[in-house]
């Protein structure tokens, strides 16, 4: 059992680093793109200073995070964990759809089942998931069903658990709403890049080159 143990804290250990990791690079990414479309040097992934400046915003979200959550029992991370997996399975269902696209414009079609299948049950899973998230009228599946359930009881003067106070019950249902607006907020960009996604394949199709690469394509010599 010590052996089990001090097996499960590495992995649990090594499982939150990477994430952390990977999240902080793909934020970083993200951040200079966005910054960079208003302020073109800030896209310079070479450049010391906008890689550094990129990495101090988002660590300071990670940090913001993990500051509620200290300080609000109820908030940082407690409030953002109940998205995780949804989040977690859009993101692969992302990767999926990306997967695709470049296949169809490598002119690899023959290919395309084998990332096209996993991603339809992937966006269909998350998707119906998410949905339930946020309106299943079940309180201990839907975040709006939660918040109603103790915004009534807060109107009350009433104290559910894991609330401690009327304090703590005007946090869960803010954590809620916060929770149900992040989970529409992903189904939309995730119903938004596959329809961008499905948009870039249909024009790929049409062109007779592939259209894979950035720089124009150059016939190979026939020779």
């Amino acid at each position: 059992m010590a052996f089990w143990y001090h097996y499960a804290i590495l992995f649990e250990a090594l499982f939150i680093l990477t994430t952390i990791d990977a999240g902080t690079r793909i934020g970083r990414f993200m951040i200079q793109d966005l910054v960079g479309a208003a302020w073109a040097p800030f896209r310079r992934t070479e450049a010391w200073g906008a890689n550094l400046a990129a990495t101090a915003l988002c660590v300071a979200g990670w940090g913001y995070i993990l500051y509620q959550g200290v300080i609000d029992p109820l908030g940082g991370v407690n409030t953002l964990w109940p998205l995780f997996g949804i989040a977690n399975q859009m993101l692969a269902g992302l990767a999926l759809v990306f997967a695709s696209v470049a296949l169809v414009k490598m002119k690899r079609e023959r290919y395309l089942w084998i990332t096209a299948v996993p991603m339809a049950w992937l966006l269909v899973c998350t998707l119906t998931a998410g949905w339930q998230k946020v309106f299943a009228a079940d309180p201990k599946l839907g975040f709006l069903a939660h918040a109603h359930k103790f915004g009534a009881a807060l109107a009350q003067d009433q104290v559910l658990a894991p609330a401690k106070s009327l304090a703590d019950m005007q946090r869960v249902v803010r954590n809620d709403y916060v929770d149900a607006s992040l989970a529409l907020l992903f189904m939309t960009v995730v119903l938004i890049t596959g329809l961008l996604g499905l948009r870039a394949a249909l024009r790929a199709r049409r062109s007779a080159v592939p259209t894979a690469l950035e720089s124009p394509y150059v016939a190979a010599d026939a020779r």
